[in-house]
């Protein structure tokens, strides 16, 4: 098979596996990064009055509609363009098309490790190097942006920001992001801001902010987390007119259905729902990592309004994942990640923190 090498020595690493068999409900599900409360009844509203009779169609290849919802979502944040946004099947499909655009044999991509997962392999089977900042367990996984800086070179062609960090949950500072911007701007390095779990940390902490000022400057979105519509595989991004026009030659029309464009409109449109689930998360969590330190657990630095988090035990030997699943619990492995270990899990805050708890 003339398959290309890079893809031949890529090791895969992702946490997307077949879920352990089991009656429902017997097994506290706080693996996947979904909306735990479900969507919008805005959207439930709307997909259920949704006029079928124009499934025949293709959907509007610019999709400007569902585009300028999205510009007017921001407008009191950013003042966006609709030129400048771009829509696609996920957020993973817009980082997989902006890879297209960057990456190569012998790319560089500077991050910090533990990150999403996938993407780093998405970088590699592109033929591109993964070059990363090692946050550490002594300081709970912190993200120290001096160590960043100072990395950044003219080899890199991309810098890669999760933010809030996948599996940490931890939230970047906006005036961080900007210094990267800066330091990378100055050694015509472009910096993408992965947002896939922005929307729970509210629009203010959001990198969209410096979009006008940076143009070397991305920023990713999804309505699969906060906005609970992971089943419709929708994400956008956010770029430069420059960088626009690069896209455009790499995208894939049709991407996205009509369904999906005329809920993400009626999902926007309820930032009450979003806002009631975040207070709940950050109740959720606060006694959810409150009650595990107590119980020697090991916990990352993160944010409480960010429902993922990483949770550890101080003996390397322990299987964490398969403890917890053993009562009941499942999570992401620490071992999908690089730099973390088999002694860690990623967890996914439930609805109910002594749920979790009761089971240990």
């Amino acid at each position: 098979m003339k398959a290309k090498p890079d893809i031949r020595n890529v090791v895969v690493q992702s946490y997307l596996r077949e879920p352990p068999a089991g009656e429902q409900g017997a097994i506290l599900d706080c693996s996947l990064g979904v909306n735990q409360f479900g969507t919008s009844p805005m959207v439930l509203e709307a997909a259920r009055d949704y006029d079928w009779s124009k499934a025949w169609l293709y959907p509007a290849h610019t999709y400007k509609e569902l585009k300028g919802k999205i510009c007017k979502f921001w407008a009191d944040y950013a003042k966006l363009t609709i030129e400048q946004v771009q829509v696609s099947h996920g957020a993973s499909a817009i980082l997989d098309g902006l890879n297209r655009i960057f990456i190569g044999p012998g790319s560089k991509l500077l991050g910090y490790s533990p990150q999403f997962a996938d993407y780093v392999g998405w970088v590699e089977a592109c033929g591109g190097k993964y070059d990363s900042i090692l946050l550490v367990p002594e300081e709970k996984f912190e993200f120290g942006v001096e160590r960043l800086l100072a990395r950044i070179s003219e080899e890199h062609c991309l810098v890669y920001v999760d933010n809030p960090n996948n599996p940490t949950g931890q939230l970047i500072k906006l005036e961080e992001i900007e210094e990267i911007a800066k330091q990378a701007g100055k050694k015509d390095v472009f910096v993408v801001v992965d947002e896939a779990y922005g929307d729970y940390v509210g629009r203010e902490h959001s990198a969209l902010r410096l979009m006008n000022e940076h143009s070397n400057l991305a920023v990713v979105r999804s309505f699969s987390k906060g906005f609970g519509l992971a089943g419709l595989r929708l994400g956008y991004g956010v770029f430069s007119p420059e960088l626009s026009g690069y896209y455009r030659k790499i995208d894939i029309p049709f991407s996205v259905s009509m369904v999906s464009c005329d809920l993400a409109g009626a999902a926007l449109l309820d930032q009450g729902f979003i806002h009631d689930c975040c207070k709940t998360i950050e109740r959720e969590k606060q006694k959810l990592t409150v009650g595990l330190r107590r119980k020697g657990y090991l916990v990352s630095e993160t944010c409480e309004a960010c429902p993922i988090f990483v949770l550890g035990c101080k003996s390397k030997d322990t299987d964490l994942m398969e403890s917890l699943l053993e009562r009941g619990i499942l999570t992401v492995s620490g071992m999908d990640f690089r730099n973390l270990g088999s002694n860690y899990v990623r967890v996914n805050t439930p609805p109910s923190a002594q749920e979790f708890l009761g089971r240990l």
